[in-house]
């Protein structure tokens, strides 16, 4: 899946774009309807937990972006290859974003307000974690169930020096490209019906 498709799209572009669409479209489904306890409802939300990866996982996506521009036959369409994987890691970011927002509303639901933030915190560096099995271990969310010893041998490494100092350099920068998101559109929402008003 690693050819062109279409321009500077590739295969594997539009695999993890789909799956990073799964939580979103999750998150949509489940978070949005009163809160439920049936196996159904469980089963969706593990499924949510599990997927919920993927999503920024499209940011570590950017080495093959510097392999893309550096191949690109001219600047013209170095700039092409590179509005091509600004959209995609837009959209991963977008999802990420708008799936913990889902997720943090669902918990005022359901938890005291004291615990929404460190549960938060606690599934971000858990998808951090996933997103460097991903990329470094080469694992997939559904590894969990097919080859649970492969990725419980991944966490593992998490105490390593390197490891950590990589996973805390992800949670940084993810958390904050996450924050600004959300912050832009919050903004962007509140200018909307002052316009709305004003014509």
């Amino acid at each position: 899946m690693g050819g062109f498709l279409y321009g500077p799209v590739h295969g594997f572009m539009l695999w993890n774009l789909f799956l990073a669409a799964v939580p979103l479209v999750l998150g949509v489904v489940l978070f949005a309807l009163p809160v439920r306890t049936r196996v159904v409802w469980c089963a969706g939300f593990a499924m949510w937990v599990l997927f919920l990866p993927n999503a920024p996982y499209l940011l570590t996506d950017v080495v093959h972006m510097f392999h893309d521009i550096q191949a690109s036959p001219s600047d013209e369409w170095s700039y092409v290859v590179t509005a091509t994987y600004g959209v995609l890691f837009a959209c991963g970011l977008a999802s990420y974003a708008v799936s913990l927002q889902l997720f943090r509303r669902f918990l005022h639901r359901v938890v005291g307000a004291r615990l929404v933030l460190p549960i938060i915190l606690v599934v971000h560096g858990l998808c951090v974690v996933a997103m460097y099995a991903g990329r470094v271990v080469r694992q997939n969310s559904w590894d969990v169930l097919t080859a649970p010893h492969e990725v419980f041998a991944a966490f593992a490494r998490v105490p390593q020096p390197r490891t950590v100092a990589v996973l805390v350099t992800m949670f940084v920068v993810v958390g904050a490209g996450v924050f600004a998101t959300i912050a832009v559109a919050q903004k962007a929402r509140a200018r909307v019906p002052l316009r709305l008003h004003l014509h």
